[in-house]
């Protein structure tokens, strides 16, 4: 397959400095005071021509750094991008519009800002009006547009000059739904008809629907490029787990011990998970059996001691609570040390990260201690079957309708 984009060990830095005055007096001393902020770190990789390709990251990822030196509007520190083919890039509303000039009138400009012929600019004008669908304003001041107005205007003028290679960033943020699907539907003919487009967008499940492939930027490093389907998951699991941990940091740290009187009655230490070949581990396969042991010591006669389990996903939602009153459940009480060693049975979850957390429960005697909290473990799978947390079978027939009466 043919390439649209090269890039090659791609590095793109910025100086940061304290103040502006730091900034005027930095050419005259002897050693410049900056900071470096690297928005893209040695990123190599290929984007296919025909391929409709999501830019996946949090805000400051270097998704619009790297859209940006695609269009040519900003240079590489280091390495290089090759483009095959004419580029129309959609990257900021009023990108290449005078607030001044009417509608019609930016057009024009935006037209010769992208390198297009007056010539091909008149074929395309009744085009581009007709797809911004902005009535009577096109002929007034664009200054008294509204967000969404521009955002109409600019993709109109994008996608009517016939580009090879289409650049949209958060565009379709702003305006109407009705005016989001005329974008989606010309971005598929365009996709159809076997032309790139590189498209960032903070709506996943626009992403998911649309898109062929994607590329997961941390940091401006690499994180992974492929099929839409498991990047687009793996990077929906971080996300989870990212605002998992912003509202625990957010909260109070509750300590996850019990309180004296409990740990006078039972204790438990060496917790330990591992696989079915004995070593330590906190990475499974898909439908894998999981084993973990620990220690737990009674210190004062119990009765109906009870071992439990919790499964949650990243977002601290539980999936699997086992039954705290399960008969089958009852564990040794008799004074002194033993040894629990449990298997958890084909856990067929879909690849992300879950969290284990464990209680022992003394219900004559009214006391619970847990053994492990929030265990974080990982899920991987061989190939991306679906998004979400568990599989769900299903069967297709297609039939002949019935006649109509």
């Amino acid at each position: 397959m043919a390439t649209a984009v090269s890039i090659k060990h791609l590095t793109k830095s910025y100086k940061i400095y304290e103040s502006s005055f730091e900034r005027t007096i930095a050419p005259f001393r002897r050693k410049d005071p900056a900071q470096r902020f690297v928005a893209l770190d040695n990123l190599t990789l290929d984007f296919p021509q025909g391929e409709s390709i999501a830019i996946l990251g949090k805000n400051g990822s270097g998704k619009s750094t790297l859209l940006k030196i695609i269009a040519g509007v900003a240079t590489p520190s280091k390495g290089s991008v090759e483009v095959n083919g004419r580029i129309s890039a959609l990257l900021e509303l009023q990108s290449g519009f005078d607030e001044e000039l009417t509608g019609v009138e930016n057009i024009y400009l935006r037209a010769l800002v992208l390198g297009i012929p007056e010539d091909e600019i008149e074929k395309a004008h009744q085009e581009i009006v007709d797809f911004a669908d902005i009535g009577d304003h096109i002929n007034q001041p664009v200054r008294t547009y509204s967000s969404g107005m521009k955002a109409r205007l600019g993709f109109a003028v994008s996608v009517s000059v016939n580009p090879d290679i289409l650049i949209i960033d958060e565009a379709l943020s702003v305006g109407d739904n009705v005016f989001r699907l005329k974008c989606i539907e010309k971005m598929t003919e365009f996709r159809r008809s076997g032309k790139t487009i590189l498209f960032v967008s903070h709506q996943l499940n626009m992403v998911k629907a649309f898109c062929t492939k994607a590329l997961w930027l941390k940091e401006g490093v690499m994180q992974n490029y492929g099929d839409i389907g498991p990047v687009s998951q793996e990077f929906d699991d971080y996300l989870r787990a990212e605002r998992q941990r912003q509202r625990v940091a957010s909260e109070e740290v509750e300590i996850d011990e019990a309180p004296q009187e409990v740990r006078d009655i039972i204790g438990t230490s060496n917790f330990r998970m591992h696989n079915a070949d004995g070593n330590v581990a906190d990475v499974f396969r898909m439908g894998d059996d999981i084993f973990y042991e620990f220690d737990y010591e009674v210190k004062r006669p119990l009765e109906g001691l009870r071992f439990c389990y919790i499964i949650r996903n990243a977002e601290d939602v539980v999936i699997f609570q086992s039954d705290e009153q399960d008969d089958n459940a009852l564990i040794d009480a008799s004074l002194g040390r033993h040894h629990l060693k449990v298997r958890i049975k084909n856990l067929s979850l879909l690849a992300g990260e879950y969290k284990l957390s464990g209680g022992l429960w003394g219900v004559d005697s009214i006391l619970e201690k847990f053994y492990i909290s929030k265990k974080p473990f990982y899920i991987t799978q061989d190939e991306f079957i679906g998004a979400g947390i568990i599989p769900i079978d299903y069967d297709l027939q297609v039939l002949d309708a019935p006649a109509p009466e």
